[in-house]
């Protein structure tokens, strides 16, 4: 099958050039499509797999919809095919229970997939309370059912859509709705493309379920308290979303007072994980642990040099510059997260974030050259199984901290982060300047290795030690 035609229009993608256009590895690509039976004798050209433009349009709608539009855009001159690029999706979201101040329970339906958007996001639902469970269980039953038949995908086409490809004019100012603007805000203001997410996926799910049309002008505390006390618990990030949106209203003179400042929010019961550095038996305990281990590297470089995880995960091999048997530095360039490509690299999370970390320790070294002697792709310093990408942060935190933490008996809380926090707090007990520390932690001051982190690690006999003579 030809790649080009004569004018170079392009009749057919590879898997490698599907890969490149998704930002997804070769390997996870390829079973996908296997998965779905594209890998067939006819799709095979010498030794490699080639796919029509039109299997593509159809692969990509159903299985990465947010990337449909800059395919046709790219391929095939904008023409949609709305009968796939609106995919139905599954899933049937949870029934939660939740206990209001007053006393009373009640039971939401929460995250049910209802339609895909035509930017090939999912949409989802969040129901106001029912007294019954049973009652929730009954209309969530009947909300599938009409998923499923399509009732909510052609709602979307016929109405939604519709009214947002006509020349109708979007209402603004005070007139536009409040939801609206949340969508407007949060897509135009300049955060980490992470948190950009976040607040927009608590905007579609808390805030469009239940003030929906309901403009900018008829806002008021009554309706905002009648928000938030739906949650018996005090849901961070939505009242951050809340704070800023109001604040922002309030600077336009679109609402006569920020509303926010007036609301009663329920107290926060979630768990609190303090940051408790390591001892330094406990840092030995758990170092010891890993030796020989293919990760090792890693935990002693998040040990050594204090890495955030998105540094380490974004760290390359050439960024580590070995000087000599017992002497290195590691250039931190970048962090890794998400951003509008997906999970790739990115600006690290301050300016200061830039810095070189030194490494006196012939054993680290040691460790250090065998780990890139044996890595797969010879690029990333802590690599996954493939060796084409960076570890999976939530898999290497629970797996190779928390787990490994109960079965060495740490009763503390650990994360990858705890490395970060018993490095600081180390250099705090050595009497390192504060200065310094900032320097080597990637701080733009010491206000916060003041306030955070310097706790000393200590014994209690040194605690003793430290009140005894006081004024002799």
């Amino acid at each position: 099958m030809s790649m080009k035609t004569s004018n170079k229009t392009t009749t057919a993608l590879s898997i490698q050039e599907l890969s490149e256009f998704l930002n997804v590895s070769v390997q996870t690509l390829r079973k996908r499509l296997h998965d779905q039976g594209y890998l067939l004798p006819k799709n095979k050209v010498g030794n490699r797999y080639c796919f029509t433009l039109s299997d593509c349009e159809t692969f990509i709608a159903k299985n990465y919809g947010i990337f449909y539009n800059d395919f046709v855009n790219r391929y095939s001159n904008g023409k949609r095919n709305e009968s796939i690029m609106y995919q139905i999706p599954s899933g049937k979201g949870i029934i939660s229970k939740e206990t209001q101040r007053s006393g009373k329970t009640y039971y939401y339906i929460r995250n049910l997939p209802l339609y895909c958007d035509d930017q090939g996001r999912i949409i989802k639902f969040r129901s106001n309370g029912f007294t019954l469970k049973e009652e929730a269980e009954a209309e969530r039953k009947r909300m599938i059912a009409d998923r499923d038949n399509g009732l909510y995908k052609y709602r979307f086409i016929e109405v939604g859509h519709v009214q947002q490809s006509s020349n109708k004019k979007v209402p603004t100012g005070a007139n536009q709705s409040y939801y609206d603007f949340c969508i407007d805000y949060f897509t135009k203001a300049t955060y980490a493309e992470a948190t950009r997410k976040l607040y927009l996926d608590i905007t579609k799910n808390r805030i469009k379920p239940f003030f929906g049309t309901t403009p900018i002008s008829d806002l008021s505390k009554s309706l905002l308290q009648q928000f938030v006390d739906q949650y018996s618990t005090n849901i961070k990030k939505t009242f951050i979303v809340l704070s800023l949106t109001l604040k922002k209203l309030h600077s336009l003179d679109l609402i006569p007072t920020n509303f926010y400042s007036s609301l009663i929010k329920p107290a926060s019961t979630a768990p609190k994980h303090p940051k408790e550095a390591l001892t330094v038996n406990e840092t030995q305990s758990f170092l010891n642990y890993y030796k020989g281990h293919h990760l090792e590297h890693c935990v002693l470089l998040l040990f050594q040099c204090g890495l955030r995880i998105g540094e380490l995960q974004s760290l390359q091999w050439d960024e580590i510059e070995i000087i000599d048997d017992c002497k290195a530095k590691v250039h931190v360039n970048s962090s890794w997260g998400e951003t509008q490509y997906g999970m790739n690299r990115k600006e690290p999370k301050t300016h200061s974030s830039k810095r070189v970390i030194p490494i006196s320790s012939t054993y680290t070294i040691s460790v250090l050259k065998r780990a890139r002697a044996a890595s797969k792709g010879n690029l990333w310093v802590a690599e996954n199984e493939t060796g084409l990408r960076p570890i999976d942060k939530s898999n290497f935190t629970k797996r190779y901290f928390a787990k490994v933490g109960k079965e060495l008996g740490i009763e503390k809380h650990l994360s990858s982060h705890v490395a970060r926090h018993t490095f600081i707090s180390n250099l705090v007990q050595h009497n390192v300047p504060y200065t310094e520390i900032a320097k080597l932690a990637g701080h733009d001051n010491t206000t916060m290795i003041i306030k955070v982190y310097a706790h000393a690690i200590q014994d209690e006999e040194q605690t003793f030690n430290y009140v005894s003579n006081l004024y002799t």
